[in-house]
């Protein structure tokens, strides 16, 4: 005999891809003729960036451009000169299933990069960067929420969910034109250029969400070209952008991924001589997951009053967004500069940032690697470069005692200072700006199947309109009525009971 099981679904984010895909970088080039010949190399970085990523039913596409960025000395030993080489690349991550409801979230971290070079004129350089590649979808879980039978106890557990009631992905441009100012020296070069963008303020309405971000631009520039003579500008520009995000309302709870993708920075200057303007174009992204608190039932057990059953169950995944993440961290640490006496620092920056988050008995803990490099003029005011990687643990605070959480996290160096605090010693300070949410997630038992065993039909006790039963303090009603073949109801109302547990050694009556 088979029973009629009602059942529900609640939206769910899954994630269907998570891989990574490495690409080689192996170069044998020259400079080109504009360059002077290569003295000393200070630094080679290599920095990919994504041009556009392309979602379809099947498949993920990421395009995008892996520059080299070589900065070294020429035989005057004075200024610091800047080769740049690109080099396009492409990779695509095979999806299963045909959802339209998906989104993408592409991260690059350079691998390893050896530059050599073999000649005043020519370098050899080998190097690679990983692309990782998440994408995740909307997705329904099915479960059991009641059981048709009048011979059908059942047991119901409530449950709390934050279901997915948006999914929306957005690509746009930031274009500014920027005017570095009158009291500044004309730039005429742009040596090295950053930019950091961070979620200030949302708000959603009728399937929009409004997002407000600070863009922080950071601009180091030569103001000439025959003595080296550097300076350098920030920016602070305010974006304002609405992204189409089906399912989201005000009551939502919104996770928001603001990527960077790539940016281009140049000088108007190469067209207007004496002109303090650049020119910023940036390409960013927005993914956002709207989720909201659903409270729901599920069938956990069952019995029949008649016979025995056979029952199929499952574990049902539920997650809970717990926390959202909107903090600030500083690391400290110092540069030694060896032999170099340093007078100056030209630049500081994150040249690298890596972490994992880990969650362990109840907490959440995140331990990273931030790369930092300097330029700086030595007591010969001679350019060289500094290196110096500094270990962090962050700790977000969880609210109450939880346990089985994971953590979706973000971080971004925001800003780098500095103090020179001996000949040989740079004290360096980084802002890191860590976003994200942290969730609970559990796994609850459901019925799947329930099968009426006819042939094992139960006994009960008809010589009797009660029974007496003498029940131990922690004992379940619900395995009491199970026991005598009758209701968890009736046995409150025969002892004008509300709880499900005996609270105290008592007898107990057992309608029959």
């Amino acid at each position: 005999m088979d029973y009629l099981l009602k059942k529900d679904n609640f939206p769910v984010c899954e994630e269907i891809l998570r891989q990574s895909s490495e690409q080689p970088v192996d170069l044998d080039f020259s400079l080109p003729d504009y360059c002077p010949d290569i003295e000393r190399i200070l630094k080679c970085r290599l920095c990919p960036t994504v041009t556009s990523k392309n979602i379809t039913s099947d498949r993920l596409d990421v395009d995008g451009t892996a520059v080299i960025r070589l900065y070294y000395l020429d035989s005057k030993k004075q200024a610091i000169r800047l080769c740049e080489h690109s080099s396009p690349f492409s990779c695509s991550f095979d999806l299963k299933g045909l959802s339209q409801d998906r989104a993408a979230s592409v991260r690059i971290k350079t691998e390893y990069l050896n530059c050599r070079a073999v000649g005043p004129r020519r370098l050899d350089i080998h190097g690679a960067f990983t692309v990782t590649a998440i994408v995740c979808e909307k997705g329904m879980q099915q479960y059991c929420n009641d059981i048709e039978g009048v011979d059908i106890q059942q047991k119901k557990h409530t449950e709390t969910v934050s279901t997915l009631q948006g999914l929306g992905q957005q690509q746009f441009t930031l274009s500014e034109v920027l005017d570095i100012g009158q009291g500044k020296a004309t730039p005429e070069s742009i040596l090295r250029s950053e930019l950091c963008v961070v979620t200030r303020e949302s708000k959603a309405i009728n399937d929009k969400l409004m997002l407000k971000a600070d863009a922080d631009l950071r601009i180091l520039y030569v103001t000439d070209v025959e003595s080296g003579a550097q300076d350098y500008m920030s920016f602070n520009i305010p974006i304002t952008q609405v992204i189409d995000v089906p399912g989201i309302t005000e009551s939502t709870i919104n996770d928001i991924k603001l990527e960077v993708l790539s940016n281009n920075v140049s000088l108007k200057s190469e067209f207007d001589e004496g002109s303090t303007l650049v020119s910023l174009e940036a390409r960013l992204s927005a993914v956002v997951f709207a989720y909201e608190d659903h409270t729901t039932e599920l069938v956990d057990d069952a019995y029949s009053t008649d016979h025995e059953l056979q029952l199929g169950f499952q574990k049902v995944p539920v997650r809970k967004l717990i926390s959202e993440l909107n903090m600030n961290n500083s690391v400290r640490g110092e540069i030694n500069t060896g032999d170099n006496n340093i007078t100056k620092v030209i630049d500081l920056w994150c040249d690298n940032l890596s972490y994992i988050t880990i969650c362990e008995n109840g907490k959440t803990e995140i331990r990273g690697k931030l790369g930092c490099c300097m330029l700086a003029l030595d007591s010969n005011s001679v350019p060289f470069c500094s290196e110096k990687t500094l270990d962090f643990v962050i700790e977000p605070e969880l609210p109450g005692s939880v346990s089985d959480i994971s953590a979706d996290t973000e971080i971004n160096a925001t800003s780098m200072s500095f103090r020179i605090s001996g000949d040989n010693e740079v004290e360096i300070k980084a802002e890191l700006s860590v976003t994200g949410c942290i969730y609970q997630n559990t796994k609850v038992k459901c019925i799947t199947s329930v099968q009426g065993l006819e042939d094992r039909r139960k006994e009960k006790d008809n010589t009797a309109a009660v029974t007496l039963y003498y029940a131990d303090k922690g004992e379940s009603l619900w395995d009491i009525a199970q026991l005598y073949c009758t209701s968890v109801e009736a046995i409150r109302l025969e002892n004008n009971m509300t709880d499900d547990v005996i609270q105290a050694h008592a007898m107990v009556l057992i309608p029959m």
